[in-house]
This record gives C-alpha cells, sequence and structure tokens, in this order.
C-alpha cells in the first residue's frame, strides 16, 4: 500500500445501498452516517418509484433503506419489499410502531426494522448495515428457505474459518462438496467467497471502530490488521472476478 492510499482504498463504493425516504431531511442524516464508511456507494429516492428504476436497474442494489409509509405504487407501501425482496436485503428505517406493519414486513423478508426515534445509535445502526450488506455481498439467497448454502453461509459468519478446509469440517463436509454448493448454486469459487468475507469484514470492522474512536484511524497501522497486505494482494490478483461478483452475484462465465 503506498503511503498516500487509505486503508482498504480497493474497496471505496463497492458496496450499493439506497436510501428512501420522503423526508429530504432523514436522507441528508442517513447519507451524512454513511460518509466514513468508504465501501459504501450510496443511492438515494424519495418516492417508491424512483427506488423501482433504481432497484431495477443492472446495478446491484446489495442493502435498500426504507421507510415505511411511502405508497406510490399501487398504493401499497410493501410493493418494493414485494418486488425486490428476494434477493436485495431491506432495512425499514420508520417511524411507524404498528405490530402489523413489522409482522407483515418481515413476513415479506425484511431483514431488520429500526425506529426513528430519540434513541437512534449510529453504531448501532452501521453494524446491522455492515452485517446486512456484507450477508447480501456472500448469498444474496440467504434464509430464502433453510439450505446448504444458507447453512454454509452461517457457519462462515459464525466460525469465520481461515481455510475452505477448515470451512468445510465445520460444516461436517468435503472440500469438494463444499465447493460444489457454491458453484451448483452461485457459480461461485468458495476460496473466492472465502476471501471476499474476510476482506469485508475486516474492513466494516475496521470503519466501525474508526467512527467509534476518532483517534483509531490515526493511531492504527493498517498492518496492525491481521492478513491485511495479504487481503489486499488476494483483492488484487483476482479483482476482476471478485468485483464482478460483488456486482453480479454470479460470476460462473469466469471460472
Amino acid at each position: 500500500m503506498k503511503n498516500n492510499e487509505e486503508p482498504f482504498y480497493y474497496l471505496n463504493n463497492l458496496i450499493n445501498v439506497l436510501l428512501v425516504d420522503d423526508d429530504p431531511k432523514v436522507i441528508s442524516f442517513l447519507s451524512e452516517i454513511f460518509k466514513p464508511f468508504r465501501p459504501y456507494n450510496v443511492f438515494t429516492a424519495s418516492t417508491a418509484k424512483q427506488a423501482y428504476k433504481l432497484l431495477q436497474s443492472p446495478r446491484r442494489i446489495h442493502v435498500c433503506v426504507m421507510d415505511l409509509g411511502i405508497n406510490d405504487i399501487k398504493n401499497d407501501e410493501f410493493y418494493l419489499l414485494k418486488e425486490f425482496g428476494t434477493h436485495i436485503f431491506f432495512v425499514l428505517f420508520t417511524g411507524s410502531s404498528s405490530p402489523l406493519a413489522g409482522f407483515e414486513a418481515n413476513k415479506l423478508r425484511a431483514q431488520a426494522i429500526i425506529e426513528k426515534s430519540a434513541h437512534f445509535n449510529n453504531s448501532k445502526f452501521m453494524k446491522i448495515i455492515n452485517r446486512f450488506a456484507l450477508l447480501n455481498i456472500i448469498n444474496p439467497k440467504y434464509n430464502i428457505k433453510i439450505d446448504s448454502l444458507s447453512e454454509a453461509t452461517d457457519i462462515l459468519f459464525k466460525k469465520s474459518p481461515h481455510f475452505v478446509t477448515q470451512w468445510a469440517q465445520q460444516l461436517g463436509m468435503t472440500d469438494r462438496s463444499l465447493r460444489h454448493i457454491w458453484t451448483r448454486n452461485l457459480g461461485a469459487n468458495a476460496k473466492i467467497i472465502l476471501s471476499i468475507y474476510k476482506i469485508f469484514s475486516q474492513a466494516l470492522t475496521y470503519f466501525e471502530k474508526c467512527e467509534l474512536d476518532d483517534s483509531y484511524y490515526s493511531t492504527t497501522s493498517i498492518y496492525q490488521l491481521s492478513s491485511y497486505k495479504q487481503l489486499e494482494e488476494f483483492f488484487h490478483l483476482h479483482k476482476s472476478t471478485i468485483t464482478d461478483f460483488i456486482s453480479y452475484g454470479n460470476v460462473a462465465a469466469l471460472l
């Protein structure tokens, strides 16, 4: 890493997040929270119609932070969830405290519901967003049903294995079986998946710590982070495969 390059510079703007709210003050507030987290590329919409155009575009949105009550399409505040909830992760940021609305949102695969309140915490919010952004990058099909792909994803996030062999052992299967799961479901190489997880997990944790402690950036050498240089080199070596998977969720044609 060159002296003039910031930590994890190579991940800048790779995670796409869409903010949907009809209140420009809320959009501005949330956008400011994302600014220190350089891997994020923030898009905004004030109506469901604007959001729909972004969500159906070739650009892959990983997380959509959406207010409830925006119903300019078919008078349905859940329209976007119904249309895109199978592969885009939704976090609802809402002033609604209706249990029925929350139940319906969860049923439609909303990943989390965060209340607009005086108790809102920026750091907790970003921890939630970071988790679901990484989860969507790794496995956009996560939790549609309980299957081997979701199970492998769970173990990856819970155990953080160092190697594919260790990951397979934690699942009680062979390396070959684990590789087959990712190739069959997402056209992905298990080693690439593991490396993407390591890179983004380390990066997002780093930015979380910087946000909590202003002095963390200035007092922590990036080389103190475990395997930073190795992960950086791996990223550049496999850049096209990794960025294509992040952008499209399927790199079968490249393998």
